[in-house]
């Protein structure tokens, strides 16, 4: 192993927490492991595991499991993985019935730059993942290294989600997000009991997602979306929309609320058009990441919250949705100096924060 021994029993033992100033909160951070390398998300299987189990993932390509801070390399596909910039392994997602199927789901770019969404079976333990159980789901060639999506969620209904960039370069040149005949700025969706059946098109007009969850409690369904030159969103669809016309998130037309100012071939296709929940300007951030609604049972107060920030600025917002409608806009919860890649929920509906040179972080009263 190349990277330093894991901070983690030491920062358990010390119990590292850092308030950050400037905002009035209930909940600062809490350091709990650090010493991993690049990392693009974190996160843990609803059941099959102990509790406070998480897994890490690496841009390089690497899985770690880290529990009680012991960590140990879980999968190791960096053979077949280009990264950097914002290619890499860039996604994972355990099957719901993952504590006996032992199936996970990983998004990453390979040696070419072209997405692939594959399959492997952990072993019964889930100490690690045999590399021969591979199983290729999703080919998709990228016309350019960035805008690769890359995230990966079970939706409510049991089919796997993933979501897809419009293939790069400025204001969708190729008119990927909106050509239904494209898989590029796309959610789509796959039954994972029945393969053979493909990928199915569940909602368009995105530009580079990164963050896609469902609400434990409500089923309701966030993405962020990065922007381009000026603002930042949070979108959001209802349970029930899965599987019908697929819905317009409006890239490249609109860009958060505001027209983009792009050349292109406006909106396609029957879906109905999706404006954003909430977007945000430049000058709070310029890369938005994507979180959870809370559904814990330790911070009371944050319950039903969504909770999101910016890779850039380091800012931690909340909102909350209901009803169908934002009754509480985006409010400032933590000011940071993180690099934040991405939210993590782990077995008990807890929150974690990912710092891209290699921390993970708790959200803590």
């Amino acid at each position: 192993m190349r990277r330093p021994a894991i901070l983690g029993v030491v920062l358990a033992t010390l119990a590292t927490a850092l308030a950050f100033p400037g905002v009035a909160s209930s909940v600062r951070l809490a350091l709990i492991a650090g010493g991993f390398d690049n990392v693009t998300q974190v996160t843990a299987p609803r059941r099959g595991d102990p509790a406070r189990t998480l897994y890490v993932v690496e841009q390089e390509g690497q899985i770690w499991k880290l529990n009680g801070g012991t960590r140990t390399l879980f999968l190791d596909i960096t053979d077949l993985t280009d990264d950097g910039g914002e290619r890499g392994l860039l996604g994972l997602a355990f099957d719901p019935q993952y504590q006996s199927n032992h199936f996970i789901y990983i998004n990453y770019t390979n040696n070419n730059g072209d997405t692939r969404v594959a399959r492997y079976t952990a072993n019964p333990t889930h100490t690690a993942v045999n590399e021969s159980t591979r199983r290729q789901l999703l080919s998709i060639d990228q016309p350019a290294g960035n805008h690769n999506g890359g995230r990966l969620a079970f939706a409510p209904n049991g089919r796997l989600i993933t979501a897809q960039g419009d293939g790069g370069g400025s204001c969708d040149p190729g008119g990927r997000a909106q050509n239904l005949a494209s898989r590029h700025g796309k959610l789509l969706s796959l039954n994972p009991r029945a393969i053979g059946a493909g990928w199915r098109i569940d909602a368009y007009g995105l530009r580079n997602p990164w963050g896609v969850s469902f609400d434990r409690q409500t089923n309701r369904m966030y993405i962020a979306d990065v922007g381009q030159g000026r603002y930042e969103e949070v979108n959001t669809l209802r349970p029930t929309a899965l599987g019908g016309t697929p819905e317009n998130f409006l890239w490249d037309v609109w860009e958060g609320r505001a027209r983009s100012g792009c050349a292109n071939n406006g909106l396609r296709g029957r879906g109905a058009r999706i404006f954003p929940i909430s977007a945000y300007s430049h000058s709070l951030g310029c890369s938005v990441t994507g979180g959870y609604a809370y559904r814990g049972g330790v911070l009371q107060t944050l319950r039903g919250w969504y909770v999101f920030g910016d890779f850039c600025s380091g800012r931690i917002w909340r909102l909350k949705y209901m009803n169908g409608k934002l009754v509480r806009g985006r409010t400032l919860m933590l000011d940071t100096s993180l690099n934040i890649t991405s939210f993590g929920e782990g077995v008990q509906g807890e929150l974690y924060v990912t710092h891209q040179p290699g921390q993970i972080w708790r959200i803590v009263r």
